[in-house]
């Protein structure tokens, strides 16, 4: 139509609004955590990492919902997203920035409060009357510490997808020892010798995470590929896309 769109408060939704749903998932997990974390750490012992990865996982939806938010608003154009998906990363570092320097105080400790917010457990931690204020410093760390997790996930995996197309070259193992140590092809450092339970033990890990790892690929791939293909009949309701291109 010829109704213009705002290309910046696009911009300002998907990179607030993911930082938006970290600040409520972190702290109504704290509360769980403060509440159940005590007396679930008796029968369950990694009770801490269960709620760290829950929260991390809400992230990470979090931030492939607000790409394909962006990707609708734009029509299924791939090019804009991927430029607003950057924008989107700038942006973000820079509130995390001001963040930092303006309330970011220095980490009390070591690692105390960061097991004392996933496990609920901040007796015994030596923080005495810093406990109050050191919540309020830790759920900062943890709003920025989901974002950028989630970054990193995306990030990762790409890099790690396009190294693995060089994995399908014949004796790459060799040459790319030989580009580190510079040992020619004739003089590898022999490989170790593993026993019989440490071959299969190897083996099966391989398979577990070789499994592991195709499906991580499919699923990123299919994310990409699928609505390209789908989109003249994927069904979106005409209210809804007239509602979102006229307000965003």
């Amino acid at each position: 139509g010829n109704q213009a769109d705002s290309t910046l408060v696009r911009v300002l939704i998907v990179s607030v609004a993911p930082i938006a749903v970290n600040f409520v998932t972190t702290i109504a997990f704290f509360a769980v955590s403060l509440v159940l974390g005590p007396c679930c750490a008796l029968c369950m012992p990694q009770f801490g990492k269960v709620i760290a990865g829950i929260v991390h996982t809400i992230s990470v939806v979090t931030y492939i919902a607000m790409f394909f938010l962006l990707w609708v608003l734009e029509g299924w154009a791939f090019a804009p997203t991927a430029m607003g998906i950057v924008c989107q990363v700038y942006v973000q570092r820079a509130i995390f920035a001001v963040l930092q320097h303006l309330l970011l105080t220095r980490e009390f400790g070591e690692d105390e409060a960061n097991v004392a917010w996933w496990t609920g457990r901040w007796y015994g931690k030596g923080m005495g009357g810093w406990a109050l204020t050191l919540t309020l410093r830790e759920w900062l760390c943890k709003v920025i510490e989901c974002s950028v997790f989630a970054a990193d996930v995306f990030t990762g995996h790409l890099i790690l997808f396009f190294l693995s197309l060089f994995t399908l070259i014949p004796w790459v193992d060799r040459w790319h020892s030989a580009m580190l140590f510079w040992l020619r092809p004739s003089r590898q450092i022999r490989p170790p010798i593993y026993s019989l339970k440490q071959r299969k033990q190897r083996r099966r890990t391989a398979v577990l995470f070789g499994m592991l790892f195709v499906f991580v690929y499919v699923v990123f791939l299919g994310m990409v590929v699928v609505p390209q293909i789908l989109k003249p009949k994927i069904p979106l309701p005409s209210v809804l896309l007239k509602y979102l291109n006229g307000r965003f």
